[in-house]
């Protein structure tokens, strides 16, 4: 069976990601500076925590990180390069994972119980994410029709994935789709549970922002799942560097937000000193 694409096919399919993608770097960088005077008070100057660790870890990992994925989409590099993106993405919705981790144990008082839960979700993710990695180097992917090949260098890499490296990673986000999902339940369950004797209003930022955070997440996640799965070769990989700025961006807010100063001045009502885990993030 001729697995070959004409060349004109891929330069177009590359014109339709280097606009999706200049959106998600645009919004990726006008985001973080317009968040900068929060950080600065929120975060720089406070003391220096593992919660603030991985909150520094996520901004600026994320920044510096999608400069190499810019080159790729508007430069000219072999297609191992697009290994670099892949191994970036698992890396941001790593921290991502253990910035919601980190929320949903303090939410829950610092319960083993729930840490071990999300932990075995994330190292099940964890593997097949890698399992991805390894077995997408071994994948033929189509090929580019000889008369195009020159034409398609000329204009940047092609982005084109197999069939069978679309299934893998549609697997690889399914499994984060379910870890978020996870997350959301349990936010939402303990806030309805004993989010009134609060009244200071963390557990209504949480429950707001867990709620924004997860249905633009499943909108893009699933997005995600269907373009690999669905989508022809050119385009399976549309919607990948939104979701990650996307995820990256709305993680760093939740932080933000759970750090607002007008959180503190108004009146609490404690149930229990073991919450109070819930400020530190």
């Amino acid at each position: 069976m001729d697995s070959s694409i004409p060349g004109e096919v891929i330069i177009e399919s590359n014109h339709t990601n280097r606009i999706l993608s200049s959106i998600a770097f645009a919004l990726l960088y006008y985001d973080f500076v317009l968040t900068i005077p929060q950080e600065v008070e929120r975060y720089w100057r406070r003391k220096f925590s593992f919660p603030s660790f991985l909150f520094y870890l996520n901004r600026y990992m994320s920044v510096l990180s999608h400069i190499p994925v810019i080159i790729e989409f508007f430069g000219v590099f072999p297609e191992t390069f697009q290994q670099y993106h892949r191994f970036i993405s698992i890396l941001i919705q790593g921290v991502v994972a253990a910035l919601m981790v980190l929320r949903t144990y303090a939410l829950y008082g610092r319960d083993k119980r729930i840490l071990a839960l999300l932990l075995v979700i994330i190292g099940t993710g964890g593997i097949i994410s890698i399992w991805v990695l390894v077995v997408g180097r071994r994948t033929r992917r189509p090929t580019i029709q000889h008369a195009d090949v020159d034409a398609v260098a000329r204009i940047g890499c092609d982005l084109t994935l197999s069939q069978e490296e679309g299934y893998d990673l549609a697997i690889a986000w399914s499994a984060i789709l379910v870890f978020d999902a996870t997350v959301f339940v349990l936010t939402l369950l303990q806030s309805l549970r004993i989010g009134r004797a609060w009244s200071g209003g963390y557990f209504r930022i949480m429950l707001r922002d867990g709620t924004v955070y997860f249905a633009a997440m499943f909108v893009c996640y699933l997005s995600n799942i269907l373009a690999y799965a669905l989508a022809k070769p050119v385009h399976k990989g549309v919607s990948t560097s939104i979701t990650n700025v996307v995820s990256t961006t709305l993680i760093a807010r939740l932080m933000l937000n759970i750090r607002d100063p007008n959180l503190l001045e108004g009146p609490h009502r404690w149930g229990t000193s073991s919450y109070a885990g819930v400020t530190t993030c």
